[in-house]
């Protein structure tokens, strides 16, 4: 396999440099030429990664990996930084562009993180490439809020010592630190408590890089967002990063599966009826947005838990669309150094409100859009794997999700913005038709449309983790 491939992760890198140095040589009224290179770049690391990373091999001996699924993760990661740079450009047009301009480069290492975990053959490199990913979100989010970015820096200091203790112990019982390695060594016979240990941790750390979004909404004032680049760095790209991790991890522990799929299948149930509860009561549509993300890790997880190879082509799926919806929708649902009032939103940038439910349908598993297509995959899969207590679960969880995201419908075209409602006279601003907040959405219908040879991708993906 020639070194080419690896033409995406340089680019990847080169541009979160490049843009590191636009951001220190160019003044505050040109950080639109920021945004617009991290555009071009992402696009450039896309279109490369479908060419080149097509070839199938290893390098530096078998040190580093491409396969169907590195390709398919790869391009989900990559596609998610492009709908989060189309939506910092929207974030830019309504006054946050100082702090996303400098959060850009950090967003692209967060997607080169995923790429090295994708193509990791060892335990080693899903850990360097989860904690780059863990270290350049948390950087993102402190850029805007220096103590949100601290209290999420010694929660993830713990997350990985969690992991790295996990495979640690992994590695002393099979001997090897290779994944191939590790698949030989741990057969049925092997199951015991220290692993079954190993494997709670190994878990409990990953889970704890996906609660990173949901504690930065319960710690951070909500009057005073973070940056739309570090709320989506934070609550979508490390979310792939760390079902990146979890997928190649249990595909080297399929043998003993009896060992996490129970503890896995709880975490799913959890993360699907906490998602949906908390979205409920939220009004807030960021941190709305954030609650419909871990309802959607919830059915990810759940299509982990099958351990069979068409159950992770249906968590791919939901992976997929997740990345697309959830990238964008933080700079959507902020405006400045406030969150609009949805009515008055719909009056004034009628597109960006129309983008923004959306993806929030989306989100929330709407019918037909990208969202219920992953969790309709995931739900057949757990009706053919006599799992109907999780599928019961989970759909409770949508039907609440759904719930919340009808309100905000009804909040946005039926309600009146917050100055009428006062009785205040008020200038109206004029209405901009900016497409660019619709480009998210774009996608996300887009999905829906090839969602038989994405599925088809995904299958692919799961039969080179070598599932049964």
């Amino acid at each position: 396999m020639r070194t080419t491939a690896l033409v995406p992760e340089v680019v990847v890198v080169g541009a979160a440099l490049a843009l590191l140095a636009a951001g220190r040589l160019l003044p505050a009224r040109r950080r639109l030429w920021i945004h617009l290179l991290a555009l071009v770049a992402a696009v450039a690391a896309l279109a490369l990664e479908l060419w080149l990373g097509a070839a199938v091999g290893t390098l530096f001996a078998g040190g580093w990996g491409q396969d169907r699924f590195a390709l398919f993760a790869k391009a989900a990661l990559l596609l998610g930084l492009i709908v989060l740079v189309a939506g910092s450009l929207e974030a830019n047009a309504s006054g946050e562009s100082g702090e996303d301009a400098g959060s850009l480069p950090l967003a692209f290492l967060v997607v080169f993180g995923g790429m090295v975990a994708a193509s990791a053959t060892s335990l080693v490199g899903l850990w360097v490439g989860l904690e780059l990913a863990a270290l350049a979100a948390v950087g993102a989010v402190g850029l805007s809020s220096r103590e949100a970015g601290t209290r999420l820096l010694l929660l993830s200091g713990v997350a990985a010592a969690l992991v790295a203790a996990g495979f640690a112990i992994l590695y002393a019982m099979a001997g090897s630190a290779s994944l191939a390695g590790l698949a030989a060594a741990l057969r049925p016979g092997s199951l015991s408590v220290p692993l079954a240990l190993a494997v709670l941790l190994t878990l409990a750390g990953i889970v704890v890089r996906l609660a990173l979004a949901p504690v930065l909404l319960i710690t951070t004032d909500a009057g005073r967002p973070v940056s739309a680049v570090g709320a989506g760095a934070l609550g979508a790209l490390l979310l792939g990063v760390a079902a990146v991790v979890i997928a190649k991890v249990l595909s080297g522990l399929d043998a003993v599966n009896v060992a996490w799929a129970p503890w896995l299948a709880v975490l799913a149930a959890t993360a699907m009826i906490l998602g949906g509860l908390r979205a409920v009561t939220t009004r807030s549509p960021r941190a709305l947005a954030a609650w419909l993300v871990v309802t959607q890790a919830g059915w990810i997880a759940a299509g982990f838990a099958t351990h069979d190879r068409r159950g992770s082509a249906a968590a791919l799926l939901v992976l997929a669309a997740l990345l697309l919806a959830a990238a964008a929708a933080p700079a959507l649902a902020v405006g400045g150094e406030r969150e609009p009032d949805l009515a008055t939103l719909r009056q004034t940038e009628p597109v960006r409100a129309f983008g923004l439910v959306v993806l929030l349908l989306s989100l929330a598993g709407a019918p037909p859009l990208a969202g219920f297509v992953g969790e309709f995959a995931v739900a057949a899969e757990l009706v053919r794997s006599s799992s109907a207590w999780l599928l019961a679960v989970g759909l409770l969880g949508s039907l609440l999700a759904l719930v919340a995201v009808v309100r905000v419908l009804r909040l946005t075209y039926l309600g009146n913005p917050v100055e009428e409602r006062r009785g205040a006279r008020v200038r109206r601003a004029p209405r901009s038709w900016s497409p660019v907040s619709l480009a998210p959405a774009v996608l996300v219908l887009l999905f829906v449309v090839l969602a038989n040879p994405i599925s088809g991708l995904a299958m692919q993906g799961a039969e080179a983790l070598r599932l049964p």
